[in-house]
Parts: structure tokens; sequence; C-alpha cells
């Protein structure tokens, strides 16, 4: 501790030393740390990790991974809706994806699966994909949203996946064939749904001031074995036949 004179002959407070890095009593530094609880040369405003008004945003990385995936399930419902009214308008009509016996499009948009809630299910893509896609802009262009939208997000996306599962099985098991530019739609609902549980999971935690954990092989690695298992089923299911020609 060491002190120090005024001009005026007063004694002034006695400053900490280097000792303690601490400022000197009386000091702007020390009304600083009084108020506000930080030490001097700290940033103001939220602590570290803390979510403002308690909205949860999004990495530019995530709203361009999103969006992108929105995109490709967007032009491949339209794909799959502009196909299925050629063949609601010409019986005759084969659609671009029809190869062989099992991976024969038109079997599955004609089956009763293909309108799961009475209309072409290809219009819930159309629907549902524009609606990720504006949320992947507005992430990049820097918006943040209220914990009850995330977790309508998620919740919807949860119902796609589920949906994308019973479809799955349909076309395996009891259609018999298979569609490859709905089976794009699933890839796509599958790692639009996994990220974004884990990006909902990091806000939590941030929103909690709690450091997220950030593994980002373990998402990749889920929807990897996910494929894989679609896979092993089909070729289960099919065998060589998926490979025969037409």
């Amino acid at each position: 501790m060491t002190a120090a004179s005024t001009p005026g002959g007063d004694t002034a407070v006695t400053a900490v030393t280097a000792a303690s890095g601490g400022p000197a009593p009386g000091t702007p530094s020390a009304a600083r740390t009084a108020a506000t609880g930080a030490p001097a040369g700290a940033p103001t405003g939220a602590p570290t990790g803390a979510v403002p008004d308690g909205r949860w945003g999004g990495s530019a990385l995530y709203g361009v991974w999103i969006t992108l995936l929105g995109a490709v399930g967007l032009i491949f419902s339209a794909v799959i809706m502009v196909e299925k009214i050629h063949m609601m308008q010409d019986s005759g009509f084969v659609p671009s994806c029809t190869v062989n016996s099992v991976i024969a499009c038109g079997d599955v948009m004609a089956s009763d699966q293909a309108s799961a809630f009475g209309f072409p299910n290809p219009i819930i893509g159309l629907v549902g994909f524009p609606v990720v896609i504006t949320v992947g802009m507005a992430l990049l262009a820097g918006a943040r949203f209220r914990p009850w939208f995330w977790w309508g997000f998620t919740a919807g996306l949860t119902l796609a996946v589920v949906f994308v599962h019973w479809l799955a099985y349909q076309a395996v098991y009891e259609i018999v064939a298979l569609c490859p530019w709905c089976m794009i739609v699933w890839a796509v609902t599958l790692p639009l749904f996994v990220t974004t549980l884990v990006h909902v999971a990091r806000e939590r935690r941030r929103a909690a001031g709690e450091e997220p954990v950030r593994r980002n092989a373990l998402p990749a690695l889920v929807v990897l074995v996910w494929y894989l298992g679609f896979a092993a089923l089909i070729i289960q299911q099919f065998g060589s036949d998926l490979f025969a020609s037409s």
C-alpha cells in the first residue's frame, strides 16, 4: 500500500498496488466496480453466454445449412407434385424417377399412402419447406426468436421425421416400391431435425449462462447411422432387384 499527497496538502486515499490489481477507492474505476460488480477493464453488458432479451439466434453456418436443406426439400416436393398432377391427368404417364419394378415412382404416387391426409403428400413439403427457408434466411439477417418459436419449430420437424419413417415403412414393406425423389425429401428432413435439435439444446444452455457443449461430429454421426440403417433395410428387402433393368 502506498500513500500520496495532493497539492492542497490533503492525504489522498490509499491506492491498491499491483499486488492486488484493484482500483483505488473513490476512483471512477472503483465506482464502476461497485456499481456493476465487474472488475476494471471488463466489458459492460450481459454476462458471457447470456442471451439478450430472452431471444435465441443462430450461427451463419446453421442459417445457411437449413436454408440449403429447405431449398432441396422444396424443389423435390415441387417435382413430385408436378408429376403427381401429370399422373392424375394421364393414366399412361410414367414419372421420371421410374427405373424398374422396385424403383417405381408411379407405384408409390398412385398408392393410398401418397395422400395420407386426403391430399397429395407433397403439399406438406410445399408448405413446410418454405418455413424452413424463411427461418434460415431470417437468421442470416440477424433475427432472433423467442424460445417458444424454437420449440414449435422443433416440434414441427419432429412430426416431419415421424411421418418420414411411416412413409419409409409403407414404401419398403407395404407398397414394395421406392420413389427416389421422395427419398431425397426424407434425406433432407433427417439432418434438419438433428441439427435443429442440437441447436436448440445449445441455445438453451447459453440462455442459462452455461457454456454450450460443442460436439459437431456427433450430429453428423447420428445422421450417417440413420442413413446406413435405411440403406440396410432397403437392401435386405429388395436385394439385387434394386439394380435390375426395367
